[in-house]
C-alpha cells in the first residue's frame, strides 16, 4: 500500500466535483496536492501537458479531466467527445511517464462497456462496442485504457484505470446542455417549485435504471485505487451493485424539493442505455472499500440543498 503522506500528486480536472472531492480526500491523507486547471494547462495540447509535469514534478498523477454531456450532448458531439477524451488522456499520461510519474490512476466511464442488462464485470471491459448514445465517450475512454497498459509495458509507471457509474453532488455541473439526469433533474424540479410551475418534463419513458454514486465516494474509491491497485491489465469498478429507475429517480427528488406539480414523460426523447450496473466485488479483493457511504437520498438532499444556495 503507497503512503500518501508527503507525496505530490497532480489532479487533472480538479475544479470539476469528482476533482474537488479527490483534492479534500488527498489532503487529508497529507499529500501534496498539485490541481492542474484547464485555464493554465490545455491538455488537448501535448506541449501544455508536458509543461505542467516538467515544472511540478509529482510522484504521482490522478487523471480525471474529460469532456462529456448527456444524452443530447453526447448526440450533438460525438466526434468532439471522443477527440478531446483521447487527446486529454493520452497528453496526460505520455507527459506523466516521460516525466517520471511513479503511478498514474485515470477514471474511465461505465459507458465504455457494452449495452448489455447484467452486471458488468471487469473482464468483460473489452467486449463489444458502448451503446450508439454515447459511443464517443466510451471509445474515448477505452483508448485511455489501451494506452495505460501499453504506457506500463514500456516506462517505469503504473498506469491503471477506475471505473465508476454516474456521480453527483455539490459542484455537479447544472448546465442543461451537459448536466447528468440527477444534475438535470435537481434543476428541473428546484427551478419548477420556485416559480410554482405546473409541470416538469422529464425524458424518456423513465424505465431505464442506473446506479448512482456521490462524489466523495467515487472519490476515496480513486485514491484507494492509487493507494491498493496495481493491476495493469484490468479497471477496477468501484461501486455497490444497486440501482434504481429514472422514473423513481424522479419522483425521490419531487418529494425532496417539495414540488407539488405533475411530471411529464416525454417519450419522443431518448432513453439513453437501458441499464448499467457495475459487479464492483473485485474492490474487495484489493483491499478498496468505501465506509460510512452517503445513501442515495442523504446525497441528493445534500446536492439539492448546494444547488439551492449557490445556482439560484
Amino acid at each position: 500500500m503507497i503512503n500518501l503522506k508527503n507525496k505530490k500528486i497532480v489532479v487533472t480536472g480538479a475544479s470539476s466535483m469528482i476533482g474537488r472531492s479527490t483534492t479534500k480526500i488527498l489532503k487529508e491523507r497529507g499529500a501534496i496536492v498539485i490541481p492542474l486547471f484547464h485555464e493554465d494547462y490545455d491538455l488537448v495540447e501535448y506541449a501544455q501537458a508536458l509543461k505542467a509535469f516538467k515544472k511540478h514534478k509529482p510522484d504521482y498523477c490522478i487523471h480525471l479531466a474529460g469532456y462529456s454531456g448527456n444524452v443530447q450532448f453526447n448526440k450533438d458531439y460525438p466526434s468532439d467527445i471522443f477527440y478531446n477524451t483521447v487527446a486529454m488522456g493520452l497528453n496526460t499520461l505520455k507527459a506523466a511517464s516521460e516525466c517520471g510519474v511513479e503511478k498514474i490512476v485515470s477514471a474511465l466511464a461505465s459507458c465504455s462497456y457494452r449495452s448489455v442488462d447484467c452486471e458488468l464485470k471487469e473482464e468483460d471491459f473489452w467486449i463489444g462496442l458502448p451503446d450508439r448514445t454515447s459511443e464517443g465517450h466510451g471509445l474515448g475512454k477505452k483508448t485511455i485504457h489501451a494506452f495505460s497498459r501499453q504506457i506500463s509495458r514500456q516506462y517505469n509507471t503504473t498506469a491503471v484505470c477506475t471505473i465508476f457509474n454516474t456521480a453527483y453532488g455539490p459542484y455537479d455541473s447544472f448546465d442543461v446542455n451537459k448536466t447528468k439526469v440527477i444534475g438535470g433533474l435537481i434543476k428541473k424540479f428546484v427551478d419548477a417549485e420556485k416559480n410554482n410551475l405546473p409541470e416538469v418534463e422529464c425524458w424518456g419513458t423513465g424505465r431505464p435504471r442506473r446506479e448512482f454514486i456521490y462524489c466523495d465516494d467515487a472519490a476515496e474509491g480513486v485514491v484507494q485505487a492509487l493507494e491498493k491497485y496495481d493491476f495493469v491489465d484490468l479497471p477496477l469498478n468501484i461501486g455497490f451493485n444497486e440501482d434504481i429507475s429514472i422514473k423513481e429517480l424522479a419522483e425521490i427528488i419531487k418529494v425532496a424539493t417539495n414540488y407539488q406539480g405533475r411530471l411529464f414523460w416525454n417519450t419522443e426523447k431518448p432513453d439513453g442505455q437501458f441499464r448499467k450496473i457495475l459487479d464492483s466485488s473485485r474492490m474487495k479483493e484489493f483491499g478498496v472499500s468505501i465506509e460510512n457511504r452517503i445513501n442515495l437520498l442523504e446525497g441528493l438532499e445534500k446536492t439539492i440543498g448546494w444547488y439551492q444556495e449557490n445556482e439560484m
